[in-house]
């Protein structure tokens, strides 16, 4: 072989090494290549993802419209509502009998009226408590008392009505706004964070 030719392969070949020491190796792995090491902190990301449960409770409202212009329509005469005791955590079910200024309220049986006297401590009182009141699927800021009195249409051994204040309500006999009780709206309005827990209890509970 020619030794020109010799000289030039072996120039070559050492041109060669001494790219390969300077210039960055070679990637002969796919642009979609991921180490080990990459793909378990991928895992562990996808795992820690499925633990977090999008609950429909999390887009739960409490609201709280003015008694006159809204609710007195909105919770009409015999509807059937659930009353949500917030420090309780206990709920009972209630039917709207009438009243103007504010709802009256009955419980709608025996048991319901034992859960809500039992709520009370099993004494029946005037002290206000505050509620979420369920209608039509939608939350609502209220406070009631624990003291039946005037009359009832259902044989639920309450002896009597009881009221729920909303928004701006009135007592019937003075015809102002109470402030205890609307203490309690403000109080079950601003712990919305309560009803969700209680909602996601409920649920897991079934």
């Amino acid at each position: 072989m020619n030794s020109k030719v010799v000289s030039i392969i072996f120039l070559i070949l050492f041109c060669s090494m001494g790219l390969s020491c300077v210039l960055p190796y070679p990637n002969f792995y796919s642009s979609n290549y991921v180490s080990a090491n990459d793909q378990q902190i991928i895992n562990d990301k996808k795992e820690e993802e499925t633990l977090i449960v999008d609950s429909p409770y999390d887009k739960v409202e409490v609201l709280s419209f003015d008694w006159f212009d809204f609710m007195d329509v909105h919770f009409k005469k015999y509807t059937t509502v659930r009353v949500i005791d917030i420090k309780s955590q206990r709920e009972y079910f209630v039917q709207r009998l009438g009243g103007y200024n504010h709802a009256d309220v009955q419980t709608i049986d025996k048991e319901n009226t034992k859960i809500f006297k039992e709520i009370y401590g099993g004494e029946w009182s005037w002290v206000r408590r505050p509620v979420w009141v369920e209608i039509d699927g939608q939350f609502f800021a209220g406070s009631t008392n624990g003291m039946p009195h005037g009359f009832s249409l259902i044989d639920n051994g309450e002896g009597g009505h009881t009221c729920i204040h909303f928004l701006n309500s009135k007592t019937h006999g003075t015809k102002r706004v109470d402030e205890a009780h609307q203490e309690c709206v403000d109080y079950a309005y601003k712990n919305k964070a309560l009803l969700i827990e209680y909602l996601k209890n409920q649920t897991q509970m079934k």
